[in-house]
Formats: C-alpha cells, sequence, structure tokens
C-alpha cells in the first residue's frame, strides 16, 4: 500500500488509493477534486488555446441537413452539406473555391473506388473453390 502523503491542494496528509499508487496527488476531498480539475482543464486549454474557436466555427459551417433515407444513403456530397456563406465569411472566397475543389476531387476518387454495399437482408452464401483450385499442401501425406 502506499505511504501516506500531502495532498498538493489542501496540504492535508491523506492515503492513495490502492489502484492509484504513486500517481494520486490530491485528496479525496470534493473540494480538491474540483480545484484539480479546473486546474487540469486550465493546462488542457494552454495546450489548445484555438479549440473553442474552431468548434463554434465547425458548429457554424455545418448545415443541418435532414438523415439520409433509406434508398439514398449518404449520396450527398459533402460541400453541400457546408454552409457556404458562413464557410465564405469565416475563411474567405479563394479558401472556399480552393477547399470545394479539394473536396470534390477526393469526393469522386473515394466514391469511385468503393463499390456500392447491399443495404442488406440479402444472403450470399459462402464461396467455394472448386476442388482443383484448392491449395494442394499435405497432398502426399497420407491422413493420420
Amino acid at each position: 500500500m502506499a505511504r501516506q502523503r500531502p495532498c498538493s491542494i489542501c496540504k492535508k496528509w491523506f492515503r492513495p488509493h490502492a489502484r492509484a499508487g504513486g500517481r494520486q496527488r490530491v485528496c479525496g476531498s470534493d473540494s480538491c477534486q474540483r480545484e484539480r480539475h479546473r486546474r487540469a482543464c486550465a493546462r488542457w486549454h494552454e495546450r489548445n488555446p484555438d479549440y473553442d474557436r474552431e468548434d463554434r466555427l465547425r458548429g457554424r459551417l455545418v448545415q443541418k441537413s435532414p438523415a439520409p433515407t433509406r434508398s439514398d444513403p449518404l449520396n450527398l456530397p459533402p460541400m453541400q452539406r457546408l454552409d457556404r456563406v458562413a464557410a465564405r465569411d469565416a475563411v474567405g472566397l479563394e479558401v472556399l473555391v480552393l477547399l470545394e475543389v479539394a473536396v470534390q476531387l477526393l469526393w469522386h476518387a473515394v466514391r469511385d473506388a468503393v463499390r456500392p454495399q447491399p443495404l442488406g437482408g440479402q444472403k450470399v452464401g459462402p464461396k467455394v473453390l472448386p476442388r482443383a483450385s484448392r491449395d494442394d499442401i499435405g497432398a502426399g501425406r497420407a491422413a493420420p
């Protein structure tokens, strides 16, 4: 069991949880745990300063589209899901046009590379190779 140590927030002595061992630096009191969480969030925001701004921009750019129907699943090109006015205001017209062309090229490449799959409900039996084309490993040995 880990030895007692002082809490890094309230400075009271505590015994760390057996599973946390040497990693636990804060006692289990609610106020110390809230402060530990607040400090961890502050450190994360220092390392990722633009995350909130990017998240808000992402939320403005993505259009709220209706759910795809079963007959036409996700056949909507990605740029049609984008709010063009908000995107133009955010990055400018030149960058938006460049982004549209790049996404169209990627969309066509992926769409053409991936064959459509059946939606389900269709049973496909296992394929059995003809006897002549099977591997002949161990053909010369007698069966045990």
